[in-house]
C-alpha cells in the first residue's frame, strides 16, 4: 500500500509496481545519471508510463553523455527538451573540452490531452511593460503584431531555464525555484507528483508549497533523513504562515 505525502526509505524499483495504473499526474525521474542505462534495462520507463495518467507528464533529468541512449529509449513519448543552465558547478570533462554548465530536461507525454500550464508563477523583470509587438512583414506577408500584457500568473515557460545550483548542504539538490516551475506547469492543482529518486526532498517541498500531493522514494538513509526533515520543516512553516501558491 503506497500512501500520499510520504517519502519511503526504499529502492523505488522494488515498490513502483505497488503504485496503481494511471494514478500519477506528474512523474519526475532524476536518478544518478550514470545509472540511466541500467534503470532503463530494469524497466523504469515502462513503470513510469504505467503509473502516469494519459493526461499526465513525465519529466526526466539527464546530461551528456548519458542523454543519448535515454533519448532513444523515450522516443515514442518524447515531446520537448528543456535546457537547465547554471553558472556554478560546471562539470569538468577533459583538457580539450569546455566545462559542462547545463543539463537536459526531457518532457514526455502519453496522450493528446496532457495537462500543461504555461504560466510559471515567476514575476516579470522590473523593466517589463505592456506593449504592442511589431508587425511581421516578409515576402508579401503582413501580420499585425500582438498586444503583450503581463499576466498575473507570471511569465510564460521557456525552453531554457537558468538557475544556479544550491550552495548549501552535503547532499546535491536541484534549485527549488526550478522544481517549483516544473510542478506548477506540469501537474494540476491538487494532483500527485511521483519522484522515485527524491534525494534531499526538493520535489516534496515544492509540491507541498504548491498544494500538490507527492510520493517519494530514497534508498540512501542519509538522504532520506534529510528529505524527511525538510518536508517536516515545510509543513511547520505552512501551518504557521499559510500556503505559498506562487
Amino acid at each position: 500500500m503506497i500512501d500520499l505525502d510520504v517519502i519511503y526509505n526504499e529502492d523505488c524499483m522494488d515498490y513502483l509496481c505497488d503504485i496503481g495504473d494511471k494514478s500519477i499526474d506528474l512523474t519526475i525521474l532524476d536518478p544518478n545519471y550514470n545509472d540511466w542505462d541500467k534503470l532503463c534495462e530494469q524497466g523504469l520507463i515502462r513503470q513510469a508510463v504505467r503509473v502516469t495518467k494519459t493526461t499526465g507528464n513525465i519529466i526526466m533529468f539527464t546530461k551528456q553523455p548519458f542523454d543519448y541512449n535515454l533519448r532513444n529509449e523515450i522516443n515514442p513519448i518524447f515531446r520537448r527538451e528543456i535546457v537547465w543552465s547554471f553558472c556554478n558547478g560546471g562539470a569538468w570533462v577533459s583538457n580539450r573540452m569546455p566545462l559542462v554548465s547545463f543539463q537536459k530536461i526531457y518532457w514526455c507525454t502519453l496522450g493528446k490531452d496532457f495537462y500543461f500550464n504555461p504560466r510559471t508563477g515567476v514575476e516579470y523583470s522590473e523593466g517589463t511593460k505592456d506593449f504592442k509587438r511589431t508587425s511581421k512583414v516578409f515576402e508579401g506577408y503582413h501580420g499585425e503584431g500582438r498586444q503583450f500584457t503581463k499576466s498575473n500568473d507570471g511569465i510564460w515557460l521557456r525552453d531554457h531555464l537558468h538557475y544556479n545550483k544550491p550552495n548549501f548542504g552535503p547532499i546535491p539538490a536541484k534549485p527549488i525555484e526550478l522544481i517549483k516551475i516544473i510542478v506548477r506547469c506540469f501537474c494540476p492543482d491538487g494532483g500527485i507528483v511521483l519522484d522515485p529518486f527524491i534525494g534531499s526532498g526538493t520535489t516534496a517541498v515544492a509540491s507541498t508549497q504548491l498544494g500538490r500531493h507527492y510520493i517519494g522514494f530514497e534508498k540512501d538513509n542519509t538522504c532520506w533523513k534529510k528529505s524527511v526533515e525538510r518536508v517536516n520543516d515545510t509543513h511547520r512553516q505552512l501551518t504557521l504562515f499559510g500556503n505559498d501558491r506562487t
